[in-house]
């Protein structure tokens, strides 16, 4: 097997999931979505009651939460304070409710369930469970933006139940669609109900902005059933567990990309087709400048939809992970069992210790790296001046090189 891998930081940032994330929402007034327009714009963890239009404490949204069996959060993947009101969410309905939460992830497939399973036992070391759960394969985005929810799930035996369909399904659809799945992957099709309209044409408007899509039918039908079985099976999940012996009397925080969730259409509406159940929507409401939004969020073909967003907005700046972790700088490959320096940027901690192409990765700071998740592993432990040895093989002679991490530009394209 031969794998590439870019390694900037402790994690390999994905393409964004054209679904799955936060548009490039701003602060509406006067519209049918907002029908309480604040008299002043929004500040910094502020809490919105968008049904009142009233401000809410942390507390009183808390409050208002305990009374859902479904809390829909939907985030902005690169965002650290979106996962930050996720745990919040999450610990404070766990103090309230003690071993009656669970939390549904998108960033899991169902195939994973049973690693999931044996994290929340303790049963997996945090690189077990990184290499077991095949993260960096499967989501792509940096462990440490959800690692302490995920600690925290673990510490106090939480379920956390993976919502998403298993990648060869996926594939299928997106190819031959839900009505040509192939019979060994059939059973595996969620029940899949009738398309909302106004889910449609948000859809068709995501698509349509979407830089590089050209917004043809066939295009966009292939776009629309994908993100149709998604949520299908994020429902099925989600209801299955809560009605499984596990799943008995609890409620169920699900952290899914905003458009997932954003109108109630999403998540929301097919879970409560398959199970009536009260629900509320969050979302975290970034407050960023234009330089720190420019290539993350998606620009969207604006569709004026008769509802309400979220029942909640919670604003919050932005801060990513790209912003603390620290640059190695070299892509590499696994091959034949080796991990291989592909290529090494200019002006990079790995230039500047002598890390050339070609060489093989052996160990970092003594410890053994025999794939990629080795290295994202170890240097997601490490800061701004913090130093790695690392032990190459070249030319048939090993040689341990100090490295020092220093803060770097990430390049665009990258």
């Amino acid at each position: 097997m031969r794998i590439r891998t870019w390694i900037w930081t402790a994690g390999v940032s994905g393409v964004l999931l054209l679904g799955g994330c936060a548009a490039n929402r701003s602060a509406m007034t006067g519209t049918a979505e907002m029908p309480y327009p604040p008299s002043a714009p929004p500040k910094v963890e502020e809490i919105l009651h968008l049904p009142t239009g009233l401000r809410l404490s942390i507390d009183g949204m808390i409050g208002m939460l305990s009374g859902a069996r479904l809390v829909s959060v939907g985030e902005t993947h690169d965002n650290l304070n979106d996962q930050r009101v996720e745990l919040t969410v999450v610990r404070e309905l766990h103090r309230r409710f003690p071993g009656k939460v669970a939390v549904g992830m998108e960033m899991f497939r169902e195939p994973q369930q049973a690693v999931l399973d044996r994290w929340v036992r303790g049963e997996l070391t945090e690189l077990e469970f990184l290499k077991a759960s095949k993260w960096y394969e499967t989501w792509g985005f940096d462990f440490g933006a959800y690692r302490d929810l995920l600690l925290y799930a673990k510490e106090n035996r939480i379920d956390v139940v993976a919502l998403n369909p298993p990648k060869d399904l996926q594939d299928a659809v997106r190819r031959a669609g839900l009505d040509n799945v192939p019979e060994d992957l059939r059973r595996k099709l969620p029940e899949i109900g009738e398309v909302d309209p106004w889910q449609r044409a948000v859809l068709r408007g995501v698509f349509e902005g979407h830089a590089g899509h050209g917004g043809g039918d066939e295009s966009f039908d292939s776009f629309l059933r994908v993100q149709l079985l998604w949520e299908e099976t994020m429902a099925r999940q989600v209801v299955d567990y809560l009605e499984s012996p596990r799943g008995e009397g609890k409620r169920i925080v699900t952290i899914t990309g905003g458009w997932h969730v954003k109108y109630g259409f999403g998540l929301p509406k097919k879970v409560v087709r398959r199970l009536p159940m009260a629900y509320a929507i969050l979302l975290p409401e970034e407050i960023s400048t234009p330089e720190q939004k420019e290539g993350r969020m998606m620009q969207v073909e604006r569709v004026e939809v008769p509802l309400l967003p979220a029942h909640f907005l919670w604003y919050v700046p932005f801060n990513g992970i790209e912003e603390k972790r620290v640059r190695m700088g070299i892509r590499m490959e696994e091959k034949e069992g080796r991990l291989l320096v592909e290529s090494v940027a200019k002006g990079s901690p790995a230039e500047k210790a002598g890390i050339a192409k070609g060489d093989e990765l052996l160990a970092l700071d003594g410890q053994p790296v025999e794939e990629t998740v080795d290295v994202l592993f170890r240097i997601g432990e490490k800061r701004d001046g913090d130093t790695v040895r690392v032990t190459v093989r070249r030319g048939g002679e090993e040689k341990t090189l100090p490295l020092t991490f220093f803060l770097m530009p990430k390049p665009k394209g990258h």
